[in-house]
């Protein structure tokens, strides 16, 4: 028999479903949730708890994992009144609830004892993050005692340590060399998932290049440090009894690229409905030339486009000490000596807080978490706190600038852009121990911000305080933080190294995103001529948005919508802000793309609605999806050629997986209600394959009328042309289509055998091309005798040189990035 969980959590709802979605992993445990009050109210009960303990108490013993601090009493309370034959089984386990859960179910179903499942639960975020304990656990900052040992078993604690001696002190029992297929490398991102990847596994393994020296792989930073990128060849070496099966598991993962596409020689707009940018459009090591100033300008790198005229401001770098830290609720109440015991508990919470608040964020939150995973700056920190008079958050910062330092220094400019990530993890350890760090004047309105580097935090709050342009001693084009300026609209010059650093402050600059320039001191005139030109666009980007309100309506009566490609919440509020008529074009690939698991059909909802509030009662298409080609989905572990461009892709990979399908349609049609929502399928070639999409449809709604579950029906079903041989076959797939929408980048890469992730043929990627032309001619008049209504969602759409060509084919719909709506609406007007 297997050892049985149960999960505490004030909502019924968040247990119940963490019980089911770990029941999926582990189906031959009992699972019990235990959630919320009897009458469904939020709580916790002990009638409740005392019946999921007893329910799950015949097997091998009882794991228990709870939500809030609450929770935890109740649970010890019942403990306290069951039969104490029962009462000494159960351990329990202060860890993330879910992630926990699915740990310590794995480890259940694997038949572990009751001890190590408690330690898988405890180890799902990290090694010493968590604490099992039972019924004698105490409140406050000291962590309970730890439940009696069950007799003859072990101690997990002791375990772990013994494993990593047993580990050390054995021969290397492994190694294996393999390529790094995605550009960038191991940069913060892939080195997590390594760590991740370990979570479990009893071996101790370093990478490195071959006949150099090697690294810890659950030492984040100084695998970043590497710098090792696509192209490279990494040596694995592994020590301990699951030597051979890490090196495989992190091999496959080397090779199958975590997920990032090659690079294409272009980033993607950030937040403007592209997927996003995957940061590998640079050279491994780029060597920059040496800012110079030439006729009072100086001549840089560009960042992020955009001109802007203010007066210098120099921003401070981030503070090397935390002066009057021990002012702060930091410090202890107290003036004596320092607690050192109580200090390292201080600090393991607050990295347990920041790395679970930050893993919910987006993606530049995320990859800070994955550094504060690093055992390197843990343990650089412990050491300051040994002998030492100081706080945890002292200890912390010092640890956390010297390694900074230490990247910042690296000739590669993607390590040192690091250094920045770095310091801005490290702060958000700070925040939770009510230390805060804010560099940023609340006063900046009109200024060109000058500094060594910035943090992708940073950049939204240098808005919000008026900054209008930024000039970086240092940086990169692929640095967070200039990613999220270019979507912000924040223009950024770099590499101006130290010059500006001596132009005095105050003094007047014209900056030039594009051009890479910053003008020192210009004549009055020429800071007039700046400004009318940075107004003007201003006038005119104003008037398109406030017109772009207004639908577009040609003489002869016909309504053209205008509507927007968008795959995030954020993409929706831009959508709605651009006075987009609808959503021709949700990419639901893009909420899970770089999620490890793929999310259950209640989280699916979720994730929808959130976005279909924002959208009100616009009409939009959500696609369902697009896995494989250029887009990777990590949870569906893809194959690069089995799932390529001309494989199991789209469509064709969810008929082959109708689980899948079915899940997401459920939700689709459950999110749908009180909203105008349009289904349709991505990669189809032929009319057999919509006929069989709009039967997944029929069924998923058939199970949820059986189940009894609200939902709406599509308002259409449509599908994707992007395949030639479904373009020159129209007139079937009108035959059974409501609509089609023209992906017009897939469609002229499979019409110029151009493969876009390929540097080499990017110039035949042209829609103006005769065959792409000649396509879209035809597919448009097949569609028009069917009566099919003909939209566009490629990047053709949002065009300005083909837009009013398309609508003039017949095409009722163009769908395009939020930014680009207001243009195309006013080109539309103009020359219809």
């Amino acid at each position: 028999m297997t050892v049985g969980l149960v999960l505490v959590s004030h909502s019924r709802e968040v247990a119940s479903g963490t019980a089911q979605l770990a029941a999926q992993m582990a189906p031959d445990v009992a699972i019990a949730p235990a959630g919320g009050q009897e009458d469904g109210s939020i709580g916790t009960s002990f009638d409740l708890v005392s019946s999921a303990i007893q329910e799950v108490a015949d097997g091998e013993g009882v794991v228990v994992l709870y939500d809030l601090g609450s929770a935890l009493l109740t649970t010890e309370t019942a403990l306290e009144f069951l039969d104490p034959d029962v009462a000494q089984k159960v351990w329990i386990v202060d860890a993330p609830l879910v992630e926990g859960a699915l740990a310590a179910a794995v480890s259940a179903q694997g038949g572990a004892d009751a001890p190590h499942v408690a330690a898988a639960a405890r180890d799902s975020v990290g090694p010493g993050d968590t604490a099992v304990h039972g019924p004698a656990g105490a409140s406050g900052d000291t962590p309970p005692p730890a439940v009696p040992l069950p007799d003859g078993a072990a101690d997990p604690a002791a375990g772990d340590a013994q494993d990593a001696e047993d580990a050390e002190d054995a021969e290397p029992v492994a190694t294996r060399t393999v390529r790094l297929v995605n550009p960038l490398g191991l940069h913060a991102r892939p080195a997590g998932a390594l760590v991740r990847a370990l979570d479990r596994v009893t071996a101790e393994v370093t990478l490195g290049r071959p006949g150099e020296p090697q690294v810890p792989v659950r030492a984040v930073l100084r695998v970043v440090a590497l710098a090792l990128r696509g192209g490279e060849t990494v040596e694995l070496a592994a020590r301990g009894p699951d030597a051979a099966h890490a090196v495989q598991q992190l091999a496959d993962l080397i090779e199958e690229g975590f997920g990032e596409a090659p690079a294409t020689g272009r980033i993607p707009p950030f937040a403007m409905g592209a997927a996003r940018a995957r940061l590998g459009n640079t050279p491994p090591v780029r060597r920059l030339p040496r800012a110079v100033v030439e006729d009072g300008t100086l001549r840089a790198v560009p960042g992020a486009p955009g001109s802007a005229v203010g007066r210098l401001r120099r921003l401070d770098r981030a503070p090397v000490t935390l002066a009057g830290v021990r002012d702060t609720a930091a410090a202890p109440p107290d003036a004596g000596p320092l607690d050192r015991d109580h200090q390292r508990q201080l600090l393991v919470s607050a990295l347990r807080l920041a790395r679970r608040r930050l893993s919910t964020g987006n993606e530049f939150e995320v990859a800070h978490g994955a550094l504060l995973a690093d055992p390197d700056l843990r343990e650089a920190a412990d050491r300051r706190l040994v002998g030492s008079d100081v706080l945890a958050a002292e200890a912390w910062w010092t640890a956390v600038q010297k390694r900074a330092d230490e990247l910042a220094a690296d000739p590669d400019e993607l390590v040192a852009a690091r250094a920045v990530d770095v310091r801005e993890a490290g702060a958000a350890v700070l925040a939770e121990l009510g230390v805060t760090v804010d560099r940023i004047p609340a006063d900046l309105t009109g200024a060109v911000v000058v500094t060594d580097d910035l943090g992708p935090g940073e950049v939204p709050v240098l808005v919000e305080r008026g900054a209008v342009g930024v000039a970086l001693a240092r940086s990169s084009v692929t640095a967070h933080a200039v990613i999220v300026a270019r979507g912000l609209g924040l223009p950024v010059v770099l590499q101006a190294g130290d010059e500006l650093s001596r132009i005095a402050p105050g003094t007047v600059v014209v900056l030039d995103g594009d051009a890479g320039t910053v003008r020192i001191d210009p004549p009055a005139a020429e800071q007039a001529a700046a400004r009318a030109v940075i107004a003007a666009r201003a006038e005119r980007t104003r008037r398109q948005v406030a017109a772009a309100a207004e639908p577009v309506v040609l003489p002869d009566g016909r309504h053209v919508a205008v509507v927007a490609n968008i795959g995030s919440v954020a993409d929706a509020r831009a959508a709605v802000a651009s006075g987009a008529d609808g959503v021709g074009l949700l990419r639901t690939e893009l909420l899970v793309l770089d999620r490890d698991t793929l999310p259950d059909e209640d989280t699916q909802v979720a994730d929808l609605r959130e976005i279909l509030e924002v959208l009100g009662d616009r009409p939009v298409v959500v696609r369902v999806l697009d896995a494989g080609g250029d887009k990777p989905v990590t949870a569906l572990n893809l194959d690069n050629e089995h799932n390529g461009f001309l494989g199991l892709r789209g469509l064709r990979y969810l008929l082959v997986h109708p689980d899948i399908l079915r899940i997401q349609l459920r939700a689709v049609l459950r999110a749908a209600v009180g909203h105008r929502v349009s289904l349709m399928a991505p990669m189809v070639t032929v009319a057999d394959e919509v006929r069989s999409f709009r039967a997944a449809v029929e069924d998923a709604a058939e199970s949820l009328r059986r189940d009894g579950t609200p939902f709406r029906m599509p308002e259409q079903v449509g599908v994707m042309v992007e395949v030639p041989a479904a373009a020159l076959a129209a007139d079937e797939i009108c035959a059974v289509s409501d609509f089609v929408s023209v992906g017009t980048n897939d469609l002229t890469s499979y019409t110029m055998a151009a493969d876009r992730t390929v540097t080499e043929v990017l110039h035949l990627l042209d829609p103006a091309a005769t065959a792409v032309q000649r396509i879209l001619d035809q597919l448009c008049a097949h569609a028009a005798a069917a009566g099919v209504p003909v939209a566009v969602c490629g990047e053709m759409a949002g065009m300005t040189e083909f837009a009013a060509g398309l609508v003039r084919r017949g095409v009722h719909e163009l769908s395009m990035a939020p930014a680009r709506i207001p243009v195309i609406k006013e080109l539309l007007r103009d020359t219809a």
